[in-house]
């Protein structure tokens, strides 16, 4: 069997003279260079000949459907235009009672301070002649 110590030694790698001197000061030079510009290939020129024209057209489409919708329409200010013989006059069509009347609606605070102040504008004779309109038994 042999031993270790009967195994000659020899330098199998050598490193050449000064090599872990300037070590340092290569490595940062590699650090320390300027990245270097993306440079467009055939393949990147050819996406962009295909991707400008394809964005041209979804934002045509999309604008020409964004035009072609119906504007958001505020029903109350439609219904604000509707005289109140007309709705009074559907509402009796309907047999819509009073009461369903109430349980569907929603009132909010500003709506039931205005109601709250509409019935002080109204005269007595006004209320007369609205209770003589809708047949009112007082």
């Amino acid at each position: 069997m042999n031993r270790l110590d009967d195994i000659p030694k020899e330098e199998l790698f050598r490193v050449p003279d000064g090599y872990f001197d300037d070590l340092p000061m290569r490595i940062q030079a590699k650090i320390q260079q300027p990245e270097s510009k993306i440079q467009w290939s055939f393949g990147n020129r050819f996406a962009l000949r295909v991707a400008l024209p394809v964005l041209a057209v979804v934002a045509v489409v999309s604008i020409s459907i964004w035009n072609a919708l119906p504007e958001q329409v505020d029903v109350f200010t439609k219904l604000d235009t509707v005289p109140s013989e007309q709705l009074l006059a559907y509402l009796e069509s309907e047999e819509i009672t009073t009461e369903e009347i109430i349980e569907n609606a929603s009132f909010t605070h500003s709506a039931i301070q205005s109601l709250d102040k509409s019935h002080e504008e109204i005269s007595v004779e006004q209320l007369n002649e609205l209770s003589k309109q809708y047949d009112f038994n007082f």
